[in-house]
């Protein structure tokens, strides 16, 4: 069976098209026959309950419940007992709230104009699939919840809700899918269109036809369409296929109404009904006329945003925001400015900056320039342009020097490369001399006014720019030979500067060491000698227990072996350090397991503040054993890789043995024969128990 709603929308549209959606609340009772069911009150607080007086109406009769000019103040306590009904009619009672009313699945029109209503929430009209038509006009509504009139199961053509107390009305509530006839929220307070649910419509979808009015409210600024959920304003046309109604709406036709305009021009008869002829109420340049005019007059400039001085304008300038050019002008010409602006207003479109008919010496780098397009310095005393400037400006459309009194003391050369459409030097005198020659050049293939672009120079005055090759430029031969003579001797310099500064700092650690003078005293220290290896390597442990300490304890040396001379556990950065600055030669065998700093700590402490005292004191030694006979490409470490690299390490020599002989020769001075040296007594007397003599060879060792 075909609903009534079904054909009363297709009655409407197909007999009627708008003009029928806008003649009033559609009445079922008089197309269709429906069966009138009664109130019953309760109580005198408005409470009731409905009932059939009719003895020929059942319950499976569509009816209708048409109680108008009451003092229902609830809606009747048994009126889901009725799912057959199909309009309810409670013009001017005394309603405050909507009570659960889904039940009334078949419903299809709900009036309750004249009521005291103040709130819509999105549960309210839930499940109400067929209904049409809702009046909730004339009540005190001061919210309408998003989605509360427009959901997924909700088709709502007739809504009006004029003549309330809304601020506000979000977008979910005008806007749906598929044909609809009227949405009414005039003769509110409305100011604004919100999108609390933060919502994208699609563009695959239409929008209506229908029409949304809004008349009669205090819009005071344009909607902004791109956070109402139109992600492009190109699409707004093919979104929405229904009318707004604006009348009496104090709109600003400033910059911000042009946008949408500009790109609706081509949909705007459509979107804005003729029958509606909305205004500016603001600026006073615009006000009184018709905005639809304006739009298809093409007169869309005249829309712009004046910035004051709190948004960003220099003071005493005019600062105007043009959308439709995508341009910020700032106006600041003949106000006796000696500098340009220190800041200007910020947008996202470029600007144009005019500072003529000022007296601006200089022209320097400014960070708001990389954004100008055009730029406007005529008539000024302009003497100097900075380098940086033209890279700043490099993307400029236009630029207007001209008419500058006295002449630039220099034009930087970079100006050649602007891609300028327009670029005004009229009037302009330049210091030209031999570093300016390329001027008379550029100005010969460049499209300005060259004939009216001068050179100052000594010896003949003032000329024209683009003569100025002809009559100076033989003299300037003789100077670019020995500029470039010049200029190929401070390169060649350069070059032995940078090349000598990169070979010194990659061979730092190697000059460092090639040029240490070592001091001949001996000094006063507690240790002659500090050995530091990787006691986890087997074979060199052996070799330095039984071979070099027992060597060095003979030669008279006082060393120092952590693993011999530490208490167990006791090892760490305090005392590695507290002992090093009381030892004189720090003695290191490097091998392959001692590079790989991870999991030994110790030694990479010890190697740390040996070198500091290194570099600090030269009573101090460093002698390295290279055990693994390691080449310096196989090292890591750069300063361990220096003493390698420039032969200051001793190589152990596996197949002869090594010349115990060169270690004492590289220790040197310090002997402590006739001193006791202090060590742990414990450990070296179990380490002299196993001594062997000194002649053993690494190859008895292993």
């Amino acid at each position: 069976m075909i609903s009534v709603c079904t054909l009363l929308l297709a009655f409407l549209h197909s007999s009627f098209g708008y003009q029928g959606c806008l003649s009033g609340m559609p009445d079922l009772g008089k197309t269709f026959q429906l069966k009138q069911i009664e109130i019953e009150y309760t109580s005198v607080d408005g409470k009731s309950v409905v009932m059939i007086v009719d003895n020929n109406t059942n319950e499976n009769d569509s009816m209708q419940l048409i109680h108008q000019y009451g003092v229902m103040a609830y809606f009747p306590a048994n009126i889901c007992n009725y799912s057959t009904l199909v309009k309810i009619d409670l013009l001017e009672n005394k309603i405050r709230y909507i009570s659960n009313i889904s039940c009334l699945m078949g419903l299809e029109i709900l009036n309750l104009k004249r009521n005291r209503l103040t709130r819509l929430s999105n549960t309210t009209f839930l499940g109400l699939t067929q209904l049409i038509a809702l009046d909730v006009s004339e009540n005190k509504i001061i919210e309408i919840e998003p989605y509360a009139l427009v959901g997924l199961n909700l088709n709502i053509s007739y809504i009006d809700a004029s003549k309330n107390s809304l601020t506000s009305v979000d977008i979910t509530n005008i806007v749906m899918s598929g044909p609809f006839c009227f949405r009414d929220f005039s003769n509110n307070q409305v100011s604004k269109l919100t999108n609390l649910e933060g919502i994208v419509l699609d563009t695959n979808k239409t929008y209506g036809p229908g029409i949304v009015t809004f008349q009669n409210n205090p819009f005071l600024t344009w909607p902004e369409f791109d956070k109402l959920g139109v992600a492009n304003l190109v699409d707004l046309g093919a979104l929405f296929d229904f009318g707004f109604n604006f009348e009496g709406a104090n709109f600003t036709c400033d910059c911000k109404m042009e946008p949408f305009l500009s790109l609706a021009e081509n949909v705007i008869k459509r979107i804005w009904r003729n029958v509606y002829d909305v205004k500016c109420a603001n600026p006073p340049n615009l006000k009184g006329m018709s905005i639809l005019n304006l739009t298809m007059n093409s007169q869309l400039d005249m829309f712009v945003c004046p910035i004051n001085v709190e948004n960003g304008c220099p003071i005493k300038c005019n600062c105007t925001e043009k959308s439709r050019q995508r341009m910020l002008i700032v106006d600041c010409h003949d106000l006796g400015l000696t500098t340009l602006p220190d800041h200007l207003p910020k947008t996202s479109f470029s600007y144009e900056l005019n500072v003529c008919n000022n007296s601006i010496s200089v022209l320097d780098a400014r960070d708001y320039l990389k954004n100008v397009s055009v730029l406007k310095i005529c008539n000024n005393e302009l003497q100097r342009i900075d380098i940086g400037v033209i890279e700043v400006i490099k993307n400029i459309t236009n630029l207007s020097l001209a008419n500058n009194g006295g002449f630039l003391q220099s034009l930087p050369r970079s100006i050649q490369y602007l891609t300028a459409d327009s670029l005004d030097l009229r009037n302009l005198t330049i210091f030209c001399d031999c570093d300016t020659i390329w001027i008379s050049e550029w100005l010969q293939f460049r499209q300005v006014d060259s004939d009216t672009v001068y050179c100052h120079t000594e010896s003949y005055g003032r000329i024209k720019a683009i003569a100025f090759k002809d009559v100076h430029g033989d003299k300037c031969k003789v100077k670019d030979f020995k500029t470039i003579i010049i200029s190929i001797c401070i390169a060649v310099v350069l070059l032995i500067i940078i090349l000598t500064t990169v070979i010194s700092y990659k061979f730092r650690y190697e000059i460092r060491i090639l040029l240490r003078r070592q001091h001949n005293s001996v000094g006063k220290f507690q240790y002659d000698i500090y050995i530091s290896f990787d006691e986890n390597n087997d074979c060199l442990l052996r070799w330095v227990k039984q071979i070099l300490v027992p060597f060095l304890d003979n030669c008279g040396y006082c060393t120092y072996l952590p693993m011999r001379d530490c208490l167990p556990g006791n090892i760490n950065e305090e005392d590695a350090q507290n002992v090093l600055h009381e030892t004189r030669c720090f003695l290191v065998i490097v091998s392959s397991s001692y590079l790989c700093q991870e999991g030994r700590p110790r030694t990479e402490i010890e190697w740390k503040y040996a070198w500091d005292l290194y570099v600090s004191d030269k009573h101090r030694k460093i002698v390295m054993i290279n055990f693994d006979h390691l080449p310096a490409s196989r090292v890591d470490p750069p300063k361990i890789k220096a003493f390698i690299r420039v032969r200051k390490a001793l190589d152990f020599r596996n197949r002869d043995g090594m010349h115990l002989s060169d270690i004492d020769r590289a220790i040197g001075h310090g002997r402590k024969i006739n001193r006791q040296c202090v060590s742990r007594p414990a450990f070296r007397a179990r380490l002299l128990r196993h001594r062997p003599r000194v002649s053993v060879e690494l190859s008895k060792l292993a």
